[in-house]
């Protein structure tokens, strides 16, 4: 299978906009503000339309690369593709296609995760957020003090330049909850949140929900839509969630990969 790179942002949109809610990472990732720091890679069908996709985003401290594509030939193209994967990355696929990731590469640490969606139109906001603070880079050592108790947080420093990221402090100096985004495309129209942490001993007091609230009402005065990844045990989380509206769309797996085939 010819696999090939794709620089062309107008194919990628329309390939990615037939499931819009599915491909929110990716569409996010087309917008100018991130596209410097991707590298798309796709093969096409006989009629030369894409039929399967690959994204690599360099702009983590470890690459995280998106894999989209149709059966029979998804898994002859991860093979053919490998040579342009690093040697360990994250990676995210759909759930029908986890068992082809997990043949073609050595994979672990591995998560179902929820895909979740909300459409603008359904969002039931709080009534107070007033607790709730924007975050920028003079708070990077309180944000990072917080994601020391999940080392497999997706936080870099530079994400605080999206100004969409907000936080409780606790009265010490430092912060009690955060919530912040992965990326952000008003070209796009989509948005998706993560990086939401409640310390350990502040929980259960509904931090995590004024932070999320603060956020999607910033949010929704850019885009129409905002989607999230949750762990399918995470019922507290997904409950969250649900009250300010979001739905199910997709499953999807997430974990480490190495390109060294099993």
């Amino acid at each position: 299978m010819a696999v090939e790179q794709i620089n062309d942002r107008n194919e990628l949109r329309e390939f990615l906009t037939r499931d819009k809610l599915a491909n929110a990472y990716l569409l996010g990732n087309l917008d100018p503000a991130f596209f410097p720091f991707c590298s798309w890679y796709g093969a096409r069908s006989e009629s030369g339309e894409l039929g399967s996709l690959l994204l690599i985003y360099q702009g983590l401290s470890l690459p995280v690369a998106f894999m989209v594509g149709t059966k029979p030939n998804f898994q002859e193209f991860l093979v053919d593709a490998k040579d342009h994967l690093p040697e360990r990355f994250h990676f995210h696929v759909l759930e029908h296609h986890i068992d082809t990731v997990r043949h073609v590469f050595d994979c672990s640490d591995t998560m179902r995760m929820h895909r979740m969606g909300l459409e603008k139109e359904n969002y039931q906001p709080l009534e107070s957020t007033d607790d709730v603070e924007r975050l920028g880079h003079r708070d990077t050592a309180a944000i990072m003090a917080l994601y020391e108790h999940y080392p497999d947080n997706f936080f870099e420093p530079s994400q605080l330049e999206t100004g969409l990221y907000f936080g409780i402090r606790d009265g010490n100096g430092g912060l009690s909850s955060i919530a912040g985004v992965h990326v952000v495309s008003e070209e796009y129209d989509v948005a998706v949140i993560g990086n939401l942490v409640t310390h350990p001993s502040a929980r259960g007091q509904g931090l995590a929900t004024q932070c999320t609230g603060r956020l999607l009402d910033e949010l929704f005065e850019r885009v129409s839509l905002v989607a999230l990844n949750v762990q399918d045990d995470n019922d507290p989380a997904i409950k969250m969630y649900a009250n300010f509206g979001f739905q199910d769309n997709n499953v999807f797996w997430e974990g480490r990969c190495s390109s060294v085939s099993t």
